[in-house]
């Protein structure tokens, strides 16, 4: 291969909190009553925008049941609403919540006596419910969906709840459409449904009346070019799992798949001719689901019928209360949020992880910087997509939260809380690549017979890992000072080495002592040898010069990396 020279200026710029002491996070309690379910999620929300979930509870309490017609909420089920309000508020004041929202949604604030539940629930459990339009629900699911999907190309939002459908025309940069139909699976049902399975009439009568409510979301569609749907809330989420059962991959959440428009129609149309006890059967239907879902994917073949464009259907794993929760720490926090930058979802979801187990930002930034800046200069020795520098970064800025736990093996400790954090956006594959290459930052090197997270990789992975965390070792071994001392790197890489030199603000022979020490795994994947050495080079604004004429420009802090040019 033809010799690579590279040289950087790493100085990172301001840290993405600016603050050594975050302020404590606020315990609450969310609580979504829904028409069929009520859910509840408790979470630690903290300044920055981010928030750690404690716990969930979900009650099937089916409070619209035969009484959506009428627009009366019936006895027993506001009996039901009762109980399952008191035993959410006793689960989250056991974990200590110091405030609650409690959202009602279509029953209740169109029920003639919606009112009076409302204050039945603030006189016996003490929770104030406070009743939102269609509108506003509306915004919430698209605050909460927009935090775990990525939606870079048009999309529309489809949260199917018991009384009411939201639809959210997102354009891929803006909401242009809003809005909140009686649409449903609980009122459909009661409305058109008279037969198991459902009958010609009752499908006919079903689809004619989307068709005449739909036609505002059709023109929104059209107009903003929606090519992607996203659908939210239990019935969605049935719906695609018994799609993603027939036709999906067994090995990824239906969260992590993308499902083609015809496997999907397949599994709605099978949904619709089925009968009670073939849906009961499949595991993919709640059983308290079974007597309304024909109605909700009876609604997804109208729309994906009419937008012929949208060839993706996509599920998402948050909704309205996952919103509200978004929604508090805006009104909150929006002074001091500090991870609104972080717009992409996977970044954003690394970020949130690093604040909340305390990471020592400038440390891990430096690192990531330097680790990104070696493997662009080993790009074409790397046995693996150029992409994978972003996953380098990630374990590189995640590589020492395992100090949250303790000092001697949080290289373990770190694996362990990555590998059960709540990370968005990866696929499978990606965490655990990303999850051992921090890992193996440190100690023993990854061997397929003493380590068996590593065995079960591929061949593939393993040799990505192996690479991956080769370079990582040097680039924590440039800091191993902890105060960012090298201000400077060039790197000059041919068929028999790999030779470092580096500038610093004091002497850099710690540094220099570190990484050749924690080289000896890249010496052993890329067969190439270490060299380390401290040289003087001048940086002149965002550049340096080595002679008589610069070489290259700075490597970006990261989060805002660019490409690397070389000299």
């Amino acid at each position: 291969m033809p010799p690579v020279q590279r040289a950087a200026c790493l100085l990172v710029p301001d840290t993405t909190y600016q603050t050594r002491h975050p302020s404590s996070p606020v315990r609450i309690c969310v609580i979504d009553l829904g028409t069929n379910s009520f859910h509840a999620v408790i979470v630690d929300a903290y300044p920055n925008g981010s928030y750690k979930v404690v716990d969930r509870m979900k009650e099937m309490v089916r409070l619209g049941q035969s009484g959506l017609s009428a627009n009366r909420l019936p006895e027993d089920a506001m009996e039901r609403g009762l109980q399952a309000l008191r035993r959410i508020h006793t689960l989250a004041s056991g974990w200590g919540a110091r405030e609650f929202l409690a959202y009602a949604t279509s029953a209740i604030r169109e029920a003639k006596n919606g009112g009076d539940f409302i204050e039945q629930v603030k006189r016996e459990v003490g929770l104030r419910i406070r009743p939102i339009s269609g509108a506003q629900e509306a915004e919430l699911i698209f605050l909460g969906v927009r935090r775990v999907v990525d939606m870079h190309e048009p999309s529309l939002i489809v949260d199917i709840g018991g009384g009411s459908v939201e639809f959210i025309v997102y354009d891929g940069r803006e909401v242009s459409f809003a809005q909140s139909y009686k649409l449903g699976a609980a009122r459909m049902t009661e409305r058109f449904v008279s037969t198991d399975p459902l009958s010609s009439d009752d499908v006919s009568a079903l689809r004619g009346h989307y068709q005449s409510v739909l036609e505002p979301v059709f023109d929104a569609a059209r107009a903003a070019g929606v090519t992607s749907m996203v659908g939210s809330s239990g019935t969605a989420k049935s719906l695609a799992r018994v799609c993603a059962g027939a036709h999906g991959d067994e090995d990824r959440t239906v969260f992590q798949q993308t499902l083609e428009v015809d496997a999907y129609r397949d599994a709605l149309r099978w949904v619709v001719e089925s009968n009670e006890q073939d849906r009961i059967d499949h595991p993919s239907i709640d059983p308290k689901r079974v007597d309304q879902i024909g109605a909700g994917a009876l609604l997804l073949d109208v729309l994906v019928e009419g937008m012929p464009e949208v060839r993706r259907i996509k599920t998402s794993a948050n909704a309205l209360r996952e919103g509200m929760v978004d929604h508090f720490i805006q009104q909150n926090y929006a002074r001091i949020r500090k991870l609104a930058p972080f717009t992409d979802v996977r970044r954003r979801s690394v970020h949130e992880i690093a604040f909340r187990f305390e990471w020592e930002e400038r440390h891990a930034q430096h690192v990531a910087a330097t680790a990104t800046f070696l493997f662009d200069a080993l790009i074409d020795r790397y046995d693996g997509p150029a992409t994978d520098v972003e996953l380098l970064e990630y374990a590189a800025l995640l590589h020492d939260i395992g100090y949250h736990i303790s000092h001697s093996r949080h290289h373990k400790h770190s694996r362990y809380l990555i590998q059960h954090a709540d990370l968005q956006g990866f696929q499978p594959d990606e965490k655990k690549i990303l999850v051992l290459t921090a890992r193996y930052h440190r100690k023993s090197f990854p061997s397929a017979d003493r380590h068996k997270r590593y065995r079960k990789l591929s061949e593939r992975n393993r040799a990505r890992v192996r690479q991956l965390a080769s370079i990582l070792r040097i680039a924590e071994g440039l800091d191993r000072s902890h105060f960012q001392n090298v201000i400077a790197l060039e790197v000059d890489v041919d068929d028999a080495a790999l030779t470092i030199a580096v500038d610093a603000q004091g002497d850099p022979e710690l540094e220099i002592w570190s990484a050749d020490r924690e080289a000896d795994l890249f010496r052993e994947v890329y067969g190439l040898e270490v060299s380390i050495a401290e040289k003087e080079m001048r940086i002149e604004g965002d550049g340096i010069q080595m002679g008589p004429a610069p070489v290259t420009h700075a490597v970006p802090a990261p989060g805002n990396r660019g490409s690397t040019s070389g000299g």
